[in-house]
């Protein structure tokens, strides 16, 4: 196993077309804060990439501006993998995004709140309830369809809220750490479930982390970025195999690829 700097030939994606392409990106608040200066960034299809940064080095901004949430100040995000089309005619944007808290409507229940992009689409009931269900037993929330929010643990509004993103079936999972306000334990345990949900699915996973331990466990590709403004300053890959697990996390190999890993963050701080 090892962590090393990403090259055209490392991972044979060279010859791929992305899925997603980000190139010069920059964002620049009306307050005058610089965010991202000169973001390149390729996502293929069906790979697992960490967005690994300190704060305030415009993940989230990223995040956000690849959703269309934002909209850039300078440079381009295109999607030339896409294979469809809106009523334009413009690329299809098929993306879920998780965001740090869960932001489930309190007054609906487990259900409601995961059939509510469906049903945004028009979907029928029916084929709604039913696909939502099915997501639910896939996050582990099977019997839970008629909870509400206030009813559920930190960790299960989580999967509801990855049940709610994953529903729509996306080819690009946007997250924004959303594990980071859990406890050690429950945080594990979804890193394993969201490794199981990719691996079944395979659409592109996009996860921001300010953990080095995290983006090791869960990705293929570490994109390492520095403090304001933000700029990627690296790139990173993890050759370790899927499926992982506790075995994986307590080995030498692990520690060895963390510590890798901490000295690119420590050199992208310190640039």
């Amino acid at each position: 196993m090892a962590l090393a700097q990403e090259t055209g030939t490392a991972t044979g994606r060279a010859a791929k077309k992305p899925l997603v392409s980000v190139r010069s990106l920059s964002k620049k608040f009306s307050n005058g804060t610089l965010a991202l200066r000169d973001v390149d960034l390729d996502l293929f299809p069906g790979e697992f990439v960490s967005l690994l940064g300190p704060s305030g080095c415009g993940k989230s901004t990223l995040l956000r501006l690849i959703s269309d949430l934002s909209q850039p100040s300078a440079g381009t995000i295109d999607w030339p993998g896409a294979d469809s089309a809106d009523a334009y005619g413009r690329p299809e944007h098929s993306l879920g995004f998780v965001f740090q808290e869960p932001t489930l409507l309190p007054w609906a229940q487990t259900l409601d709140n995961v059939t509510l992009p469906l049903r945004l689409k028009k979907m029928n009931r029916t084929e709604a309830d039913q696909r939502a269900a099915a997501m639910l037993e896939l996050v582990g929330l099977k019997g839970f369809e008629k909870s509400y929010p206030r009813e559920l643990s930190g960790g299960m509004k989580m999967r509801v809220s990855i049940a709610r993103a994953l529903v729509t079936e996306p080819k690009v999972l946007l997250m924004d750490e959303p594990f980071a306000a859990l406890d050690e334990i429950t945080r594990h345990k979804l890193n394993d479930d969201l490794l199981m949900l990719w691996q079944r699915n395979r659409f592109t996973a996009v996860f921001v982390t300010h953990s080095v331990f995290e983006s090791v466990y869960l990705s293929e590709r570490i994109v390492v970025m520095a403090a304001r403004p933000g700029r990627v300053m690296s790139e990173l890959i993890v050759d370790a195999p899927f499926p992982r697990d506790n075995l994986f996390r307590t080995s030498p190999e692990y520690a060895h690829l963390c510590r890798l890993g901490s000295d690119a963050l420590k050199k992208a701080i310190d640039a």
